[in-house]
């Protein structure tokens, strides 16, 4: 079937209000071939005034393919929340909002002290017991913890829409570090500690300040509609000045583990083996039931091993440094230093490389 100029340029119109340049019409002429209706789902972008400017808009552009062309919710209907604890005020949060610095003067946040920020994952919110535990852990050391409570967004059954809306709370939290920067404190004083999709948000805040900050730790970073698609979709070892990963429930895809596989960090750690952790269970559920909705909530019966790596960390903090071997693989068994060991979690140090090994046992402090 032949198609005019005419056509060509009406389809355009009819699925976006942006500008046509040559590479996009010659996208369009091809997009013809493949059906109107997918082409029009590709190209729809939104705009969300309420974000910083460099962040605010949002395309399903490749890389951006992975979210089945869902774009991201804005951060109203997430009702993205930044809560405050501090040394002072170590039950009672106090509410900081990104580009209004009047909200950092108001608060217990202080500048000259480091920033840890707590991103939960799937189905979770900011008061889970998790949350609660790792941010009384961090306030011994003294550092300002934020809690970024982000349940509307990451609410059960459609994991697709909160997968896309991982983009929009990166950027949030990337504005809130730059106005944190407006007041005196570098982006390199900032560590993000994100579990399963929380993992993949603190790459694109990561990614948005351009490898400017000091650190990201991702706790069994999510592989459903993340593994194997490009650095850009989810976090990487450029996100920033030193990326550490632990990995829980990384089974292959057909084994359907929650956890990628992908070495994504400077360090990753496979604490036994990587995939079944001690006291859980191993039985698994289908992906198919995760991403057709079937799925409400990652309850520890279906995703135990999976939401072993935030109580790791948690443990790693004061109570259990976790002593990890140099591996050629995450099966390997290596016991030995070698080129020399590391610390998982918290203590990790930022001058070693590679995929390190650990075993853990059944309860805490694990």
């Amino acid at each position: 079937m032949q198609y005019s100029v005419k056509q060509v340029l009406d389809l355009f119109v009819s699925c976006s209000s942006g500008s046509l340049d040559r590479n996009m019409f010659l996208l369009v002429v091809l997009a013809l071939a493949v059906g109107q209706n997918l082409f029009c789902d590709a190209i729809r972008s939104v705009c969300y005034d309420e974000m910083r400017a460099e962040f605010r808009c949002f395309d399903l552009w490749p890389p951006f393919t992975n979210t089945n062309f869902h774009l991201p919710a804005s951060p109203t209907s997430q009702n993205i929340q930044f809560k405050l604890f501090t040394t002072h005020n170590r039950h009672n949060a106090q509410i900081l909002r990104a580009g209004d610095t009047n909200s950092f003067h108001s608060s217990h946040w202080d500048k000259r002290h480091d920033t840890k920020i707590i991103v939960h994952g799937f189905t979770s919110d900011g008061s889970t017991s998790w949350v609660v535990d790792m941010t009384a852990a961090l306030l011994k050391h003294g550092v300002n913890v934020i809690v970024v409570d982000w349940a509307a967004g990451a609410k059960g059954p459609n994991y697709i829409q909160a997968a896309a809306n991982t983009r929009v709370v990166g950027g949030q939290i990337a504005s809130l570090i730059l106005t944190a920067e407006q007041l005196g404190s570098a982006p390199s004083h900032f560590h993000i500690i994100g579990h399963s999709l929380g993992s993949h948000i603190g790459g694109y805040a990561g990614s948005y300040l351009k490898g400017r900050l000091g650190r990201i730790s991702g706790l069994d970073a999510a592989a459903p509609l993340f593994e194997n698609y490009g650095n850009d979709v989810k976090l990487d070892k450029t996100d920033a000045m030193f990326v550490d990963a632990i990995h829980t429930d990384a089974e292959a895809l057909h084994e359907a583990g929650l956890g990628t596989v992908d070495e994504i960090g400077h360090v990753d750690f496979f604490p036994n083996g990587g995939r079944n952790m001690p006291g859980c269970s191993a039985d698994k559920f289908s992906w198919v039931q995760l991403l057709t909705g079937q799925i409400s909530a990652l309850t520890d019966d279906i995703s135990c091993s999976h939401g072993r790596a935030p109580l790791y960390f948690t443990a790693s903090i004061n109570d259990n440094l976790f002593t990890s071997y140099p591996c050629a693989t995450p099966d390997g068994g290596c016991t030995k230093c070698g080129s020399g060991c590391t610390s998982m979690g918290y203590h990790a140090t930022p001058n070693f490389r590679g995929l390190f090994v650990t075993t853990t046992k059944a309860h805490y402090p694990f």
